[in-house]
């Protein structure tokens, strides 16, 4: 679905306001550039009173940001968007995001909207509304290397196909989370991009948050749709006669050209993925101008980039991120990595700013206090903890984080 239908919901939205927050009332907050965030599990957004909660909570820790997740597993925790609710929300009018907007900028607290790109369905608490991406467009899902000649021989809308797929997420929960999108699909990287720009064109966010804009691993991305663009774009630079060749072994080998050719299938995924952030990026900056883009990346630079095929310096450099987040959740042993990371992180923010991601939810309330002290001391622009439900396990955690590095909400601009 696109933009013709987010105007049409946005009239919609002002002849409603119940139904949702009208974008545009309000300018986005600038960039933080002493960020004291949580990230917020949609789990935490199911009702009025758990929202109130967090928002209290912030208040007490301190808080000037919450990056609170809206698109969980391909789903949407709010009301009238592209895609369909959770089950836990199918049969209210309630909008999560609409009160949570409300209730935090009440208090001077900056909303980012979190939105997980690629990861779209968890085997374990599926989604069956029809309208899911996972049931309506099978063709737009990821594959693994090791099932690609199986799930050639199938069309997308066979039973069987997204059985398959599946069998193996569930056979593999260590190296895969659920079911993955595959962004070297065009129409998939439109559709999240439409996403995207519809909450920044509707609701008044400050920011829209990425995360899973990555692969799996090196192991993935063998769709059909991913093979076919692959093979043309290598065809382009090869002889008549090598084409040929190529033609021939193709028909015995369905992957011949990915091990050909391993860095140029390495750059094009990578491509893939960078491409999702200019299209995202470019469309919440048409909907909200002012509004923040950022994302959550692996902290091990290479790591990012040769096995998460997540090019996030790049991305730096060239303005598609206002902010990256890398996720140093080094446990409490893991300090000289956790500064390590830091440093490399810092290092690598170009034009951009760096807020540091912690894991708060593995780590005493001292020691997170550490951390807010060293990441600042390395020159991050800021923390975001993971996660404010790991901290409310935590007696006294945010008052605790108030009294020792946040002290009371201020909005810091990029100036």
């Amino acid at each position: 679905m696109g933009f013709s239908r987010v105007a049409c919901l946005c009239v919609l939205l002002s002849l409603f306001p119940g139904c949702g927050v009208v974008g545009g009332e309000r300018e986005p907050m600038p960039i933080l550039s002493d960020s004291r965030a949580t990230w917020v599990v949609r789990t935490q957004l199911t009702s009025r009173p758990r929202i109130d909660r967090v928002v209290e909570e912030a208040v007490a820790a301190g808080l000037n940001a919450l990056i609170v997740q809206v698109r969980g597993r391909g789903d949407a925790y709010f009301q009238g968007g592209l895609e369909p609710p959770p089950p836990s929300l199918a049969e209210t009018t309630f909008d999560p995001l609409a009160h949570l907007i409300a209730e935090a900028h009440g208090r001077g607290i900056a909303v980012h909207a979190w939105v997980n790109a690629n990861l779209v369905w968890n085997p374990a608490r599926p989604n069956n509304d029809p309208r899911h991406l996972v049931n309506r467009h099978p063709e737009w899902l990821m594959a693994p290397e090791s099932l690609a000649g199986d799930l050639l021989a199938l069309p997308p809308s066979h039973p069987d196909f997204k059985r398959r797929l599946l069998a193996y997420v569930v056979a593999n929960p260590g190296s895969v989370e659920g079911l993955y999108s595959d962004p070297a699909n065009e129409d998939y990287r439109k559709h999240l991009a439409a996403v995207c720009g519809d909450i920044a064109a509707r609701y008044d966010v400050d920011g829209v948050h990425l995360d899973y804009i990555r692969y799996p691993n090196q192991a993935w991305g063998y769709s059909r749709g991913a093979l076919d663009r692959f093979r043309v774009e290598v065809d382009r630079e090869l002889s008549a006669e090598d084409r040929r060749d190529m033609s021939e072994r193709l028909a015995r080998h369905p992957l011949v050209y990915t091990r050909r050719y391993p860095v140029r299938w390495g750059n094009f995924r990578r491509r893939a993925v960078s491409r999702m952030v200019e299209q995202v990026s470019g469309a919440v900056r048409r909907a909200r101008p002012g509004i923040t883009v950022s994302a959550a990346v692996f902290p091990d630079i290479s790591i990012a980039r040769d096995d998460k095929l997540q090019e996030w310096p790049e991305w730096m450099t060239r303005g598609w991120l206002d902010v990256a987040c890398p996720m140093n959740y080094a446990t409490a042993e893991q300090r000289e990595l956790f500064d390590r990371r830091t440093h490399a992180g810092v290092g690598a923010r170009g034009p951009g700013r760096v807020w540091m991601g912690i894991g708060a939810w593995r780590l005493p309330v001292a020691e997170t206090v550490a951390r807010v002290r060293a990441a600042r001391a390395a020159g991050a622009n800021g923390v975001v903890l993971f996660s404010h439900g790991g901290l409310q396990g935590q007696r006294g955690a945010f008052t605790t984080l108030r009294r020792e590095v946040f002290g009371p909400p201020t909005r810091v601009s990029q100036e």
